[in-house]
Order: structure tokens, then sequence, then C-alpha cells
């Protein structure tokens, strides 16, 4: 028998690809939803089989590459955009721990104790291939969204970083599978101990980074139609730009599953272990077998999945309701709004969890009183970075005229003699 965590890998593999196939669907349509059209419904009944006639379309389209391009890395930009998608996936949680005959693993492809700092380190890679491929293709508009894509995801590591810190801080680990644990509880017996009640500043930098890091609207800055033409792939056609795209949604689904494990219980799903004591978490004593068999840890598998996909959900109705921004305030957002406040967060955090935690360590589960002093600490953060974001200088006028000679705003002299 194969081990296990291979058998995860190709299952996760095939339903990640699976389900990139069809959110590119369900984009379609929630697209039509908002522009109050009916969207793609030719292909298949209501169009299901549009994903199938739309993958056939890039594999028979011609595998151009311009004159001039590095070829090498022209056709290595898209594979490390995808590379390093699929790599990250091995550090998620998907359905906790399960006791076999074969001994008790967890349900992911590799439980590692610094899985979030995992995270972190292979998202950063991610920039390479938008870098690599617009370099490579020898165009302007490519290197310029290159270029682009360089300064987005320097500005939105920091915030990032600092949100996911507020998390590891409270929870004194770096495990994504024990992070999802700890929140598998209820406050004054019936509130969800979510990290996203606790500490929704957090949440809400996490979710704008993911935002920037996916490339999405509005922060699509590296790939905008109007001013780049394509962007960093505008060179790019067939599988190549195919590679780019799923890279795009599977980043979707990756950022989406590592929110939902820590802000959202992961796999738990409030109240419904009442009816199923097989949901209550990993350590339930009451049922220790129920909660590690394999018919437990696919349930949760789909608990996660459908949080998720309600993640994904938010990307795609942002995308259709809010305009892009300019440069100067995607780069202000994250270096004059969320930088100073998550500063401010991971302060009040560390402060809260040292007084609070027995002997200076955090406790295994967030308490109801220590989430009112988060939720009071988050709200806190907000307001001292915004007051001290009136000390800072203030920002040069966006729209200032330059006087540059034969422009419109300088006033040419007139020959002397003349009134």
């Amino acid at each position: 028998m194969p081990p296990p965590w291979l058998i995860i890998s190709l299952v996760v593999f095939g339903a990640s690809m699976g389900t990139v196939a069809y959110l590119i669907l369900l984009e379609r349509k929630v697209a039509s939803w908002a522009q109050d059209r009916i969207g793609p419904n030719r292909v298949g009944p209501r169009g299901l089989l549009q994903p199938i006639a739309d993958g056939l379309k890039f594999f028979f389209k011609e595998d151009y590459q311009p004159a001039g391009v590095d070829r090498a890395l022209f056709t290595l930009a898209p594979a490390i955009m995808m590379a390093v998608v699929i790599v990250a996936y091995a550090v998620i949680p998907w359905g906790g721990m399960v006791q076999t005959e074969s001994g008790r693993w967890a349900f992911q492809t590799a439980s590692l104790n610094i899985g979030v700092l995992f995270v972190i380190a292979v998202l950063s890679l991610s920039v390479y291939g938008i870098v690599l491929g617009g370099w490579a293709s020898n165009n302007k508009y490519s290197f310029l969204g290159g270029l682009r894509a360089t300064a987005q995801m320097v500005s939105y590591e920091i915030p990032l970083a600092l949100s996911l810190l507020a998390v590891v801080v409270l929870f004194g680990t770096l495990d994504l599978g024990v992070i999802v644990e700890k929140q598998a509880h209820y406050w004054l017996g019936f509130i969800p101990a979510w990290n996203v009640f606790a500490q929704p500043v957090a949440f809400l930098m996490f979710l704008v980074c993911i935002h920037a890091e996916a490339n999405r609207a509005p922060f699509d800055l590296s790939e905008a139609e109007q001013e780049l033409v394509g962007g960093y792939h505008t060179e790019y056609s067939s599988m190549r730009f195919a590679l780019f795209f799923l890279a795009e949604y599977a980043g979707m689904i990756l950022t989406s599953a590592v929110c939902i494990a820590l802000f959202f219980g992961g796999w738990h799903l409030p109240w419904i272990e009442w009816l199923w004591p097989a949901l209550a978490g990993n350590v339930d004593p009451n049922h220790p077998a129920v909660t590690t068999s394999i018919l437990a840890a696919v349930a949760r598998s789909f608990i996660f999945y459908g949080k998720v996909v309600a993640v994904i959900f938010v990307f795609m109705w942002v995308r259709w309701s809010l305009p892009r921004f300019r440069f100067d305030q995607l780069i202000g957002l994250a270096w004059r709004g969320m930088i100073p406040i998550g500063l401010v967060l991971v302060m009040a955090t560390a402060v809260l969890v040292y007084l609070w935690g027995p002997n200076g360590r955090p406790n295994m589960r967030v308490g109801g009183w220590m989430a009112l002093a988060l939720l009071a600490a988050n709200v806190a953060s907000v307001v001292a970075a915004m007051i001290a974001g009136q000390l800072l200088p203030a920002p040069p006028p966006t729209n200032r005229r330059m006087a540059v000679d034969g422009s419109r705003f300088t006033r040419t002299p007139l020959p002397e003699g003349t009134s």
C-alpha cells in the first residue's frame, strides 16, 4: 500500500486542478450575475462543459514565441508560477488527524511545525515567475508589469507577515494543524472560538494582502489592460498562458485555505458535532476512535473545502464590484495604512499573551475574556495607527502641475516687442 502522504498528495492535486477549471466557470457566472446577464450557457447543460472547451482551445492554439525572447526563461516563468503554488498545498490541514492500524497521521501531505513560515516563504517565490516572464518577453509592457509586481510584492509581504505573526504569537505555534485544533471549541458554550472574532483587524489585513499577492482586482496593476495591454503575460499564448491563468486560480485556492485555517477554524463546523460527535475534534476524550477515523477526516475535508469556496466567492465578488487602485494608492495602503496597524497589533497581542498566559506562556485555547481583550486590542491598534499616521509627513499632491518645457502647464514666452 502506498504511504498516506502520497495518496493525499494525488487526491489534493487532482481535486485542486478540477476545482480550478470550474472556478473559471464560476467566475464568469459571478461576473454575469454582477452585470445582470446570463453568462456562458451554450456548451453543455447550463454551460457546465465550458471549462473543457476552454482547455481544448488553449491546448490547440499556436504556441507562438516572438523574436528576441529569452527562450529558456520565457518557458520557465509560467512553470515557476504553477510549481510554487502546488508545493505550498503540502502544509494545508484538510481534515485533521487519522488513526489507522499503521499509526496516527495527519490528513495532509506534510505536517510541518513551521507550516506558516513555509507558506510565506513559498508564496514569496511566485513573483519570480512574473518578473522572469516580463523580462524574458522582450516587451516594454511586459517588463513594466514585472516591475509593478515586484513593488507590489515587496510592499504587501510585510503586512501579510504581520497579520500572520499576530496569530502565531497568540497560539504559540507555526503549525497550521495545531492552530486549527485550538479554534475547535466555544466561548460561553455556543460562540465558535474562531480567530476572526478575536482578531478581526488581522483578518481584514490578511484578506487585503492575499488579494494583492494573487494579483486580483483591485490590485491587478501588473496586468492592467488599459495601461499595459496584457501586462507581464502579453506575449504568452497557448498552454504557457494557460499555466499563468491556472496558477492565479490555484493561488486563490491556496490563500483561501490558509485564511480558513488561521481565522475560520479550518475543518471545525460549529454545533454540528452535537449531532455527529466525529466532528468534535481530534482530541475528544469521549469519542477518540470516532474522531480519528478516515470517514471523519473526509467529512472534515469537505467542510474545509466548502469554507474555501466561500472565500473564493469573496475574491470574485470584490473583482466585479471595485475599481482598480492607482499605483500610488496601492503602495500607500500598505506602507501608510496596514504596516503601522500591523506593528501595533502584534505588540498588543504579545503583551496580552504575556499577561494572560500562565508563566508567560499562551494557553492551549483562547478563552472568552481573552477574546474580548484581543478584540479591544484590535480596535485600539487601529486608533493608535490612525493617530500615528497623522504625524507622518504628508504625501505630495497626486495631481500637482509640474512645469515642464513644452507641456500645457508651461507658459510659452512671447517674442520681444509683442503683447
